[in-house]
């Protein structure tokens, strides 16, 4: 339409075989699954040291499942961000990837306190 941006003109959605890994989403992967990493190895060495999980949904699970309750928590995660990622456009990508990153990382930097604590 005439005197639309852009912005107004990209789809919400963009179909699998357009997507495409910008730089920028490559960062944002690359902290994603840092972090991730980290949160769970933090998250077993506190669970080994008497720590209580602090997430109701991991806590439950744990409690019923042990680890392979956290290891099917993270998998569930990575598919939903992987689907957000793959159907989003790439600016909203960018938005649903970096905010995913934050809170990882500022849940990682909440363990590793907890952690150090001991």
């Amino acid at each position: 339409m005439p005197g639309e941006t852009d912005a107004e003109r990209e789809p919400l959605f963009t179909p699998r075989r357009a997507r495409r890994m910008t730089r920028t989403h490559a960062v944002l992967w690359s902290v994603i699954l840092a972090a991730t990493a980290a949160d769970i190895v933090l998250t077993v060495t506190g669970l080994a040291n008497g720590l209580r999980e602090g997430n109701v949904v991991l806590h439950a699970l744990v409690s019923e499942f042990g680890l392979a309750g956290l290891w099917g928590l993270k998998f569930a995660a990575m598919v939903w961000l992987v689907a957000g990622w793959a159907l989003l456009s790439d600016r909203n990508a960018a938005i649903f990837l970096a905010l995913f990153a934050l809170v990882t990382v500022a849940v990682v930097v909440n363990n590793a306190v907890l952690v150090a604590g001991l």
